[in-house]
């Protein structure tokens, strides 16, 4: 098990301040399609499969919130990274908790690269979830922030995320498939498939979407409170998506 080292600077935003600490980039000598295991006590979690690497970095910082004052930097949690063999391939997990956060200051933003990522669960919380070029199935909990979930891969595994006070967007490629269930309470799930087939099923509402498409018969489960669930099955996933940069990108 390794553990990331640190070090410590200051950002200022308008009357907020946040203290920020850094923790060096671990580098994991990894083989072939990994699975990632990402378990955060709080904050954002970014995932990317990036052919241009060869083994797998995890990068990790702390984020402090000033209430009222500049917060001393100082460190509240620790994050270690493990690889884990199986028969299937190796799981990589990344374990970020706090040991003294009792106001919810406190908050990891945690960033995975590998060469190929086949498989992802994530936990967390008061935070985004990101995951790029990834496949394979996917277990995503978190609240109150987005998931995003882009891939120029074939999905046609089963996904669940779970979500509470934002947004869930699922974009894959015209190949994929899936049996889909989808709750957006206080919102709308919405299915935009440009290609293949897709049947929208009896259940189906504003904020409830059941509907097969390209005959997949693996799970998709979402749901979310106050947020909105949009899914789209489009024949370029990532180019079509404005808000990527897609300088890293090698496909």
């Amino acid at each position: 098990m390794k553990k990331l080292c640190y070090i410590s600077i200051l950002a200022m935003t308008s009357c907020q301040t946040t203290q920020v600490v850094n923790f060096n980039t671990t580098t994991l000598n990894t083989s072939g399609p990994v699975s990632i295991d990402v378990k955060s006590f709080s904050g954002d979690v970014t995932i990317i499969a990036d052919p241009s690497i060869l083994q797998t970095t995890v990068s990790a910082k702390q984020l402090e919130l000033g209430l009222g004052e500049v917060p001393m930097p100082d460190l509240h949690m620790e994050c270690s990274t493990y690889i884990e063999p199986t028969p299937w391939g190796e799981i990589v997990h990344v374990d970020a908790t706090s040991y003294d956060n009792p106001l919810g200051t406190i908050s990891a933003e945690i960033t995975v690269r590998a060469n190929s990522i086949h498989g992802v669960t994530v936990e967390t919380e008061n935070g985004d979830v990101t995951l790029l070029g990834i496949t394979g199935e996917l277990n995503i909990h978190t609240s109150d922030g987005y998931v995003r979930i882009v891939t120029p891969l074939v999905m046609n595994e089963d996904v669940l995320v779970e979500n509470r006070r934002g947004d869930i967007v699922y974009r894959v490629r015209a190949e994929s498939s899936g049996s889909i269930d989808a709750t957006a309470m206080n919102g709308e799930a919405s299915l935009d498939l440009r290609y293949g087939e897709a049947v929208i099923l009896p259940g189906s509402t504003g904020d409830h979407l059941v509907a097969d498409f390209n005959n997949g018969v693996n799970s998709i489960e979402m749901r979310t409170v106050d947020g909105n669930i949009r899914i789209f099955v489009v024949s370029d996933p990532v180019g079509s998506e404005p808000w990527i940069s897609t300088e890293w990108l090698t496909w």
